[in-house]
Order: C-alpha cells, then structure tokens, then sequence
C-alpha cells in the first residue's frame, strides 16, 4: 500500500509588543517561548532525522527574536527578574505577585515543589485581594525565588537537557541567588540567539522547509477589502469600509524579504494568517511568487460544489485560480485531527494520543483506498507551535517524542514538506476560493463584533489621514514612513483576536492599548488629532474568567418540556423554553472549534432533564469527530459520568454508568438525551452542575462549556408559575 503524505505544518507567531512610544516591550511571550517551543521543536526533530514538515515562522516575531538575542529588547517581567528585591518598590512587588506565575500550574508550577508553595502562599485568585498587604509579607527571599522559578519553568525540554544550569537550578528548588537568576537570563539570551541558526541548519540538510505568514500577520483578505466579509456572513454588520490592497502587497513582499534574508532563500509558501484566504488576497500571493498557501477544510467545502465528497476533496493538493493566469498550489487541513494536538492531546497519556493520531491517519488512508481512489491519500496537520505545549506534561516531550518515533517506524506514513505535499496538484483547478479564514470559515472573529469594527474604523480614519497627508506633500517623508509603519502594526490579526466575546485573556487591556497607541502615533505623525474611537479603551471590561465554576448560558430554562426522543426537530416548539449555550462564549487564547456540537440546549420536564445537542457541521462528520458522549452531572450527593453512544440513525439507545444503563439518546439530525432525575437520585429543588464531554474512544475531542459546569435547580410544580413571563 502506497504510504499516507502526512504533511505538518507547525505556526510559530507572536504579534509585536514593543510599545510605539518607549520601545519597550509590554508582554515577555517572545522571549518565555524561545526557552520552549522554538528551541524545544527544532531540538526534538535534530533528534528524529527522518520526519519531515514545514515550520512557519512570522517576520514579526523572528524581528523581535533578534532583539531579545542582541540584548536590546527589555519586556517588563525581564526587568523585574533582573533587579534584587532589596530595589524593588511597592508596586514592583505586587507587580511580580500578579504576574511570576504566568503559566501553566499543573504541568510547570505544580512540578517545582517551591513555585508551588508561593502559589498557595499567594493564592489562586486575586480579586478582592488586598494585593499591597500581600506583597507585604513575602520576604526579600521568596521574591528572588519567584524570580528564579519563574524564568525556570518557562524553560523547555531541550534547555533541561542541554543546559547544565538549568538542570543544576531545578535541582536545587529554592534559596536562589542573585547569581543564579543572572545565570538563568543568560541562557535565555543565549537559546534566543541560536534559534533561527538552528532552524536555518535544520532547513539546510533538507529536514525542513521554512515558509512565512504576511509581515505583521494581517488578516490578508480584510486588508484589500473589508467588505469581503459580507461573502461568508451576508448580514454581518460592518465597519466603514476599509480596502487597501497596497497595504496587503506589502505584508507580503515584505515578509519574503526578511524571511530571504535571514534564511538564505525566499520561502516557497506560506501560510496566510489565520488561513485566511481570498481570490484578491491569493491574487497577490501569486503575483509575489508564492507558490503554496494553505488553509482549512471548512473554506475548502465551499470553494467546491456542495456536493463533493470529503474525502476526496480534502485530502489531496489542489490547484486555485489566484488572477489572470495564475495559481497556487493549495493544501487544506484535517481539522479534527490537527485540533487535537492544539488542545486535546495534552489531556491524554502521550501514549494513548500518539495510537489516536496514527489510527486516524490509517482509517484514512483505509478509507481511501474503499473508495477506489489511487494512490494514496495527502494529509494537512497544520496548527499554533508554540502555545499547546505549555499545557503538554514535560512541555510536550514524550508526546512529541513518541509521534515522531511512531511516524519514522511506520511504512504506512511518509511526512513530506508543504512544497513536496502540493506538488502532486492535478486536475481542473478551483475557479474561485470561498472567501474565510481557519475558523468558522468567515471573518468573524476579526470583524463580527462591535469592538473589531470600532477598531477598524479608527484604523480606517488614520489610513485615510495618511493618504491625504502624502497627496498634500506638507507632511515630511520620513515622518510619514513611520507612520505607515505604525499603521502596518496595527493591522495586525491578533489585535481583533481579543477583541469582542470570543477569547479571554489578562492581558486583554495591554493588546487594547498597543493597538490603539500604534493608531494614536500614526494620527500625531500624519499631523491630525488621534481618531475619536480610541481615545478610551475599545476592549470593554467583565469578560468572564476562563476557569470559573460557573459559565454563564445566553438563556435559561423557563418553561417545562418534554422533547420526542427521535434526533430530529419534530416540531419547531419542541425545545421552546429550552436553556441555551454556545460554546463561542467562553474560548481561551487558542481557539479549538466546535469539532462536533456547536450548539447545547438543556431543559427538563419534572421527571427527567433533557440536552440536544446540534451537530457543527453534520450528524456525519460529528460521528467521524466523536464516538460517544459523556454527561457529567454534579451534585451535593456526588458526581455522576453518563455514557452515550453516538450513532446518527435516530434510534434511541440507553446510555451506562458504572455498568448499568442510564437514560437515552437518538442521534439522527441533532443528538437528542433524557436523562431521569430518580435514576440520578436528584429531587426537586436540587441543585445540579452540568457538563457534556465529547470523546473519541478515551480522547476528549471537545467539552460543553469549555471551562466550568452549567447550573440548573431540578424543577417543582410551581416552576412554570415561578418563570412566567408576559
């Protein structure tokens, strides 16, 4: 049997965190991912020569990279690492309270006996502490310890094996000097300086091909025209419109520049931000000599007819019209598949993730070769390098370590480049590719809420200044080169990321306020007023935490029902009076989509508590993602986890827990469950903490909410008269 073309590509970006004003850095990411994921990934395939992939490294972040090498990039953190706590005043303190546990605490704080016990020194939540008292009590000592702990558990696999230092100061657990914290810097620097020549080196022997993302990272499409957005959601309202395509040419030419010069060699593809792709953006793309971009399934499904196969259209090149006369070679990736290394795999023994992952990869190719087609099958795993493996136990040694094992002893898979996987492109090319991005297919995350279009008309209002400024000639030109420059910054993606309801982040005010100072000083350089939008901060205040107990649901229960158990929408009021939830709510810094359900709906009667559950896609492809459902229900007499098949032919099928049978699902259009509040041993007037995992035999592919339970209070006759409504 012809081999799998398994073709990775590994996304490594960080958006540009150097304030316009001071230069200095507000957030230390770039520095804290050099002593993991960059020098942890290239460490790892040094060690597996025969597994091949691409690796995307933005111009953006390999800029700031150069800065931290040469010692001229000073973040915030790294100051207050390196002064002794004798110097430091009061707000320093609190400052390294709030922000010297900044990372995983299971995997990176838990492991460090010492870090640990500050965190429960400390304490886990901050609000409504008296955070000056707190500072107060920790001694000079604690505090170099945190300094020390701190910088040493953001360091990766390959600097504990590499680094005598490193391993030496994990040894050691506490009493740290200020020699030591010195040290540890040191070694940060030093890793931040080897990582493009190790990349380079490992680009050089033919291991890996490099490729690159458009210079800052834009959202390529909405930059030549935002009312491109209208193509996937039609009713979307929008902001002025904005559409500039020299601004997109630009981020382009620009990023193949750079990319030559510190690489040796002009990247053949590359990867659009976001996978953001349209025929205006690839157009550019082509016309700049880029020979392969990629993206993700769901844009590929509605570039074709709506008939086409799944199969057979994802997993193979793809030719794409970009102009007159043009193409790129395409490659689209399996989104299941890539999403559980972002953000399920993590969870799981690394040696169940690793049997999941190949298994996978041959039912594919199983499922190609039932189908009759020839050859064998090319397969996209495209996805974020760097944030997953601070939540991977070891920063994801053993997983990594155990999937390139697998990948070089198998005959059944071949990991081959995204040059070498698009090669093979054949047959009549897409006449147009449907305009989206990785998620959701649209723009919406960049521009569907009313902070995005706040933000892209003020940045809409400065781009328009600076095109007056520059017809008028009044302005120097140099001062308005540094203008445009301020405005490329903010064109960024990862600006609009936190804007809106999607995604949290504590940060969120500092990305607020690098975006709005890049506008501000391009408006002052133009020699106009800062635009009216971002004169106060766009990113409004009291998203909910990730992590709370509680997630809030868009709607509650308020009437009784009692749904026909069949998988179908039997009748429209079916589910009236049901509570709502999307999962879209409550997202951290890296979305993980909808892989199966999108949508969860939960009522009762005043016998049994009812979920449905809406496919994100279809009832089939949520069978592909999911192989049954597990129900956690939380309460005062304990926790109970359900169990449900799923198997989309509409027959109701009982569900087990602890051996026994336990409620019902059908799954035909939607799942549909009923679960008895007797055999759940609740009685009205209870309190319950709801859940719903979706799994792939043991691996959790997706939960319902993703952080925290749903709560409802189990009915009484008097709940109808109690949510009455008018």
């Amino acid at each position: 049997m012809t081999p799998v073309r398994l073709a990775f590509l590994w996304h490594m970006h960080q958006p540009p965190y150097r304030e316009p004003e001071t230069g200095a850095y507000l957030m230390p990411w770039v520095r804290l991912h050099a002593t993991r994921a960059y020098h942890d990934m290239a460490w790892m395939l040094e060690r597996h020569p025969g597994v091949r992939c691409t690796v995307n490294f933005t111009p953006v972040l390999l800029e700031q990279l150069e800065d931290y090498a040469q010692g001229t990039a000073q973040d915030r953190l790294l100051e207050l690492s390196a002064r002794p706590p004798a110097d430091l005043g009061a707000e320093d303190r609190q400052q390294i309270l709030r922000s010297f546990f900044m990372v995983g605490w299971e995997t990176n704080v838990k492991p460090l006996p010492r870090y640990w016990e500050l965190l429960q020194k400390r304490g886990r939540e901050l609000r409504g502490v008296d955070l000056a008292r707190l500072a107060h009590s920790f001694g000079d000592q604690e505090l170099q310890d945190l300094q020390a702990l701190f910088n040493l558990a953001w360091m990766g696999f390959a600097a504990q094996a590499d680094e005598p230092a490193v391993r030496a100061l994990r040894e050691k657990g506490r009493g740290y000097t200020r020699a030591d914290v010195d040290a540890l810097l040191e070694v940060q620097r030093r890793i931040a300086a080897g990582v493009v020549p190790r990349w380079r080196a490992l680009q050089d022997r033919g291991q890996v091909e490099l490729s690159t993302t458009p210079y800052y990272h834009p959202i390529l499409p909405l930059l030549c025209d935002t009312d491109a957005a209208h193509r996937a959601l039609p009713g979307i309202p929008l902001p002025p419109r904005f559409a500039h395509p020299e601004d997109a040419r630009w981020h382009v030419r620009e990023a193949i520049a750079a990319h030559a010069r510190r690489f040796g060699r002009p990247p053949a593809g590359m990867w659009p931000a976001e996978g953001s792709v349209s025929p205006e953006a690839l157009e550019i793309l082509a016309s700049e000599g880029v020979g392969w971009a990629a993206s993700d399934e769901g844009v590929l499904l509605q570039s074709l007819p709506a008939a086409a196969p799944r199969l057979r259209s994802v997993y193979r090149p793809w030719r794409v019209a970009a102009g007159a006369g043009r193409e790129v070679r395409m490659l689209f990736r399996d989104r299941a598949l890539s999403d559980v290394i972002g953000f399920t795999y993590a969870k799981v023994p690394a040696r169940d993730a690793v049997a999941d992952f190949t298994a996978h990869v041959r039912a594919v190719a199983d499922a190609w070769a039932r189908d009759g087609q020839p050859g064998a099958p090319t397969l996209g795993v495209f996805l974020d390098g760097e944030n997953a493996w601070e939540h991977y136990p070891s920063s994801g040694h053993e997983f990594l370590d155990r999937l390139y094992d697998a990948l070089e002893r198998s005959d059944r898979v071949q990991t081959v480049t995204l040059s070498e996987a698009t090669a093979a492109a054949e047959g009549p090319p897409i006449a147009r590719v449907h305009t989206g991005s990785w998620i959701e297919a649209s723009f919406r995350i960049w521009i569907g809420h009313r902070e995005d279009r706040e933000a892209w008309a003020a940045l809409g209002r400065v781009r328009d200044a600076l095109a007056q400024a520059e017809e008028r000639g009044e302005v120097p030109a140099e001062r308005l080169a540094r203008a445009r420059q301020h405005l490329y910054a903010a064109e960024a993606s990862d600006w609009y990321w936190w804007y809106g309801e999607d995604f949290t982040t504590e940060q969120a005010a500092e990305f607020d306020a690098l975006f709005r100072a890049h506008v501000n000083r391009a408006a002052l350089l133009c020699g106009v007023d800062p635009p009216p939008e971002t004169q106060a901060p766009i990113k409004r205040a009291g998203a909910p935490a990730p992590g709370a107990l509680e997630a809030k649901p868009l709607r509650e229960p308020v009437m009784l029902l009692t749904p026909t158990l069949d998988g179908r929408e039997t009748t429209y009021f079916e589910w009236q009076g049901a509570g709502l939830y999307r999962p879209g709510q409550h997202r951290g810094s890296m979305y993980g989509g909808a892989q199966a359900f999108h949508v969860l709906r939960f009522g009762f009667d005043l016998a049994a508590l009812y979920l449905r559950l809406d496919p994100a896609e279809s009832a089939a492809r949520a069978a592909e993602v999911a192989t049954h459902v597990r129900v956690s229900v939380r309460s005062r007499d304990g926790q109970r986890w359900v169990d449900f098949p799923l198997e989309p032919d509409g027959a109701p099928r009982p569900g087990a827990w602890r051996g026994q049978a336990l409620g019902r699902l059908a799954f035909a259009q939607v799942a549909e469950l009923e679960l008895p509040f007797a055999a759940l041993g609740l009685a009205p007037g209870d309190r319950v903490d709801l859940a719903v995992h979706a799994l792939r035999g043991e691996v959790e592919v997706e939960r319902l909410p993703r952080y925290g339970y749903l709560a409802l209070t189990v009915p009484d006759q008097d709940f109808e008269r109690i949510h009455w409504r008018v």
